[in-house]
């Protein structure tokens, strides 16, 4: 059996003492002379492409995920430094998704660890003291919410969706793992670096208007639904969305006639689960008057069926 945890800290650590103090090594022979054990493997370090790659190309029996949730040390991030914040935390999920797809179960341990003893036990088959030899660390914290309305649109739902069934977190029940970035955070075409501002002047020449947030989704078929405003001094525009995600570009068209609200649907998939995907607005002709705004864009992916 290969066990792989996941997470960071006293309490990773407590968790994986608990585990290689009490388990046989694999490889061990039983009585009837097979072998049995367990191989315990800790990553806790940076979600890199590299990583990915070394702990997939394994199987793995049951992934243990300690205090799986957004900004789980308590630090909050200062305000320049949120975006990074924000993607490191995102890639973080993502990975762990990744390796819940391929694990045969998922076991998530968090809150208080009084009954995590008997969870590893019922769910692992891996024999454990009746009283653990040391105490496990509580929490940290106090954790303080973290300013970013990526927050709960994007990362909460990643960080729930590892292990969860149909009707769980936000999946929903047809199997559906749905997020969404917010207009604040994309960038403005006109001011690039720039948090996009409520609202766009798409009065001149064709440009990018808006373009982002360089975040990380996990692999597979994704449809992204963009709901634009437009006011009704618009006249007829055409326009184009595209995600680029490192592997492929995927466009879609859109020609907006009149003022009002409008969704505008893109298909692609993502091949790289770290890789960063950028959506762009773009404006193909010239406009003398007229304004846009990108209210939010929703992304879907049908999950796959969990392991039995």
């Amino acid at each position: 059996m290969t066990i792989l945890l996941l997470g960071a800290g006293p309490r990773l650590a407590w968790v994986r003492s608990i585990l290689e103090t009490h388990c046989a090594p694999a490889g061990a022979p039983s009585e009837t002379g097979a072998e049995t054990g367990a191989e315990i493997v800790v990553f806790e370090g940076p979600p890199t492409h590299e990583a990915l790659l070394s702990l997939t190309d394994r199987p793995i029996d049951a992934l243990v995920l300690v205090d799986h949730f957004a900004f789980a040390d308590g630090a909050v991030p200062e305000a320049a430094a949120l975006a990074e914040a924000v993607r490191g935390e995102a890639q973080r999920a993502v990975l762990a998704l990744e390796l819940s797809r391929r694990a045969a179960r998922t076991l998530r341990l968090s809150g208080d660890a009084e009954d995590w003893l008997n969870v590893l036990t019922t769910l692992l088959a891996v024999p454990l003291p009746a009283e653990p030899p040391a105490t496990c660390p509580p929490p940290a914290g106090p954790i303080t919410p973290v300013a970013t309305p990526l927050l709960h649109s994007y990362l909460e739902p990643l960080f729930a969706a590892p292990g969860q069934g149909p009707s769980e977190g936000q999946i929903g029940s047809a199997g559906i793992l749905a997020l969404a970035w917010p207009r604040e955070a994309f960038l403005d075409g006109d001011a690039p670096g720039e948090t996009l501002p409520a609202t766009v002047e798409v009065a001149g020449r064709a440009r990018i208007l808006a373009y982002g947030p360089y975040l990380p989704l996990p692999a597979g078929d994704w449809q992204a639904t963009a709901f634009l405003g437009f006011s009704h001094d618009i006249g007829r525009l055409p326009f184009i969305l595209d995600a680029d995600t490192g592997g492929a570009v995927a466009r879609g068209f859109f020609e907006v006639e009149r003022g009002g609200i409008f969704t505008l649907v893109l298909d692609f998939k993502v091949t790289d689960a770290l890789h960063p995907i950028e959506l762009r607005l773009i404006s193909q002709d010239s406009a003398l008057e007229g304004q846009l705004a990108l209210i939010e864009v929703e992304l879907k992916q049908s999950l796959p069926q969990l392991p039995a």
